[in-house]
């Protein structure tokens, strides 16, 4: 029987009145179009996106619904929601966007893909995420809401309490007094590690990790992502990051479908910590879905279904890949050269 599916990325299909940032509309597009092929050759399932008229759709693998309004976009939404048998939403954390589109969604009767509300509503206050995880003993950045005239002995890093990307991240120098901004802000420590990040597809009570990845980040104080490179340098990195991410993710019951993590590996495995939950898919399923052996959309698809699943096996092969998943080469990297720590917030 086919099974109708309707993908919602927040950057391109038509929800942005304002221009964003347009790295958050590259990687939304990436995201998009590798989703779209992955569902698109599953003989069983039928798929429908929408896309701003302003958007080129390129290579889509399919007829976008076109969106010129916010009462078009608002029409198609509840209507698709309704009539598809699953959302796959995808929607940066911004003033909490992603948990109002899924709860749109099961309000109107509609089946999300992934994600039970309770851990896409909690993932997305990242405050109420280390405050979740340090309840349930998982190590997690630490953090706190700023304190307008506090300073601190060591730097600091203020980022949004509801955020995406690097978007509003800032760095504060010893005996600065925190400001407040903008933005609902939050004060976090800087940590010694290895940026890294493991997508997960959970489903039907298993977690499976994809291969886990190694981020690149700008050196600005703004930890801008610039992409990444699989699998991680090292010995023993991958079997830590992915344990971690494992239990953080184990830690929400209902979890489902695709959930990105992404954490600092430190000197020690006593030194790993949490940074945050994506509950949705990440950049890097751009990049995954290029090495695995199967499917990706299919083997969460059978997750969701409590089928077995037939598990990805990956090249050793390393690659480089750039903030949209395409495979590249960063100026000066060694894919040899051991890993070195970096300042991570």
């Amino acid at each position: 029987m086919t099974r109708r599916i309707f993908i919602y990325e927040e950057t391109c299909g038509g929800g942005c009145e304002d221009p964003l940032p347009l790295q958050l509309r590259g990687e939304g597009m990436a995201m998009l179009r590798a989703l779209c092929e992955d569902f698109t050759e599953l003989a069983d399932v039928e798929l429908i996106t929408t896309l701003d008229k302003r958007m080129d759709p390129g290579d889509l693998p399919l007829e976008p619904v076109p969106i010129a309004s916010p009462g078009e976009l608002a029409e198609s939404f509840d209507r698709l929601a309704v009539q598809c048998d699953l959302s796959l939403i995808l929607a940066p954390e911004l003033g909490g966007k992603l948990a109002e589109l899924s709860r749109r969604v099961t309000s109107l009767g509609g089946r999300l893909h992934g994600g039970d509300i309770e851990l896409i509503e909690t993932a997305s206050d990242k405050l109420r995420l280390y405050r979740h995880l340090e309840a349930t003993g998982i190590p997690a950045l630490p953090c706190r809401e700023l304190e307008p005239g506090r300073s601190s002995r060591g730097t600091v890093v203020l980022k949004p309490r509801f955020g995406a990307g690097s978007l509003e991240i800032s760095t504060l120098a010893p005996g600065r007094p925190e400001q407040a901004g903008r933005e609902e802000l939050i004060v976090t420590p800087l940590l010694e590690g290895i940026a890294a990040s493991v997508l997960c597809i959970a489903g039907g009570g298993a977690i499976i990790p994809l291969q886990p990845c190694r981020q690149r980040l700008t050196d600005d104080g703004r930890f801008g992502y610039l992409g990444g490179s699989v699998p991680l340098p090292g010995t023993g990195l991958a079997e830590r990051a992915i344990g971690l991410s494992i239990d953080a993710i184990a830690s929400f019951p209902n979890a489902r479908g695709f959930i990105g993590v992404d954490l600092v590996l430190g000197e020690n495995a006593g030194d790993d910590r949490i940074i945050e939950i994506n509950p949705r898919p990440t950049t890097s399923y751009c990049a995954l879905r290029r090495r695995s052996s199967v499917n990706l959309a299919r083997l969460s698809l059978d997750l969701l279904d409590r089928r077995e699943p037939e598990l990805p096996q990956w090249p050793a092969e390393p690659e480089l890949f750039d903030s949209e998943g395409n495979a590249g080469e960063w100026p000066g990297a060694r894919m040899d050269a051991a890993p070195d720590m970096e300042r991570v917030s």
